[in-house]
């Protein structure tokens, strides 16, 4: 009997095979030994969390017979995880979107406000086929696998003749907090990155807090339908919807209830 992997049982799964990582790298090292750091940006550090973790998703996805694929930089959803029967009709498929921030401590040791991007509103949740690998329809589960780290003190830079080899430089960041959770638990109102489309997560203040938050759309029987519904027409509704209790009144939302 095919078995479909849920969401609980694949982030209890990948957390007992990655107990004993740091996710911490020095950068990249050549067959002399010689390492060149990485630095602590975010569009590094995601591709290095996402080369990290692909091993792990890959043999989580196979144990249950699931076709592992991976996306270009521009195309949704990093892994594609399908599940076929023996006639090659699909019969389950996972979007898993690696998705990386940093946080910043205030001098009390508290945490500024933290949020993700969460992909463009005005790409596959308008256009069913655009920027994405199969069609967004497709898809029965969309999946978040988030990193929040800190920023560590940058290495001190190097010349050819103090060129640094493996275990001499610190890592450039800390990892603070790993989670998986579904995309819609922690999608947010507001667009994640000032005038671009990018949708944006709900902000938080404790790294931790990603782990089990419920957003705004949660509260709906029909949460991805809704949200869905609200941010193919966020540049009508931004200006109508400023909270949960905006979003949950709504006359337009009464049917996801």
């Amino acid at each position: 009997m095919t078995e479909i992997f849920d969401l609980i049982s694949f982030k209890n799964q990948f957390k007992q095979l990655t107990a004993a990582w740091t996710w911490e790298i020095q950068g990249f090292i050549d067959q002399a030994n010689n390492v060149y750091p990485i630095d602590s940006d975010t569009k590094v550090l995601s591709t290095a969390f996402e080369r990290l973790a692909s091993p792990v998703i890959r043999s989580l996805g196979e144990s249950k017979g699931y076709r592992i694929e991976v996306a270009n930089q521009t195309t949704y959803p990093d892994f594609t995880l399908s599940l076929y029967d023996e006639n090659q009709n699909l019969i389950h498929r996972i979007a898993l979107d690696i998705k990386t921030t940093y946080c910043e401590q205030k001098k009390d040791n508290s945490y500024k406000g933290m949020l993700f991007t969460l992909g463009s509103y005005k790409s596959f949740i308008r256009n069913n086929t655009k920027n994405i690998l199969y069609p967004y329809n497709t898809y029965n589960e969309h999946w978040i696998l988030g990193f929040i780290y800190q920023r560590n003190a940058p290495f001190q830079e190097y010349n050819l003749n103090t060129m640094p080899t493996r275990g001499q430089i610190n890592c450039p960041y800390s990892v603070k907090s790993i989670f998986i959770t579904d995309k819609v638990k922690i999608t947010g109102l507001r667009a994640g990155s000032g005038n671009t489309s990018n949708i944006g997560s709900t902000k938080l203040f404790n790294p931790s807090d990603f782990e089990n938050h419920e957003g705004p759309f949660w509260q709906f029987t029909s949460s991805k339908a809704a949200c869905d519904y609200y941010w193919c027409n966020y540049d009508e509704l931004k200006s109508e919807i400023f909270n949960s209790s905006d979003l949950f009144n709504h006359n337009s939302f009464q049917r996801f209830k």
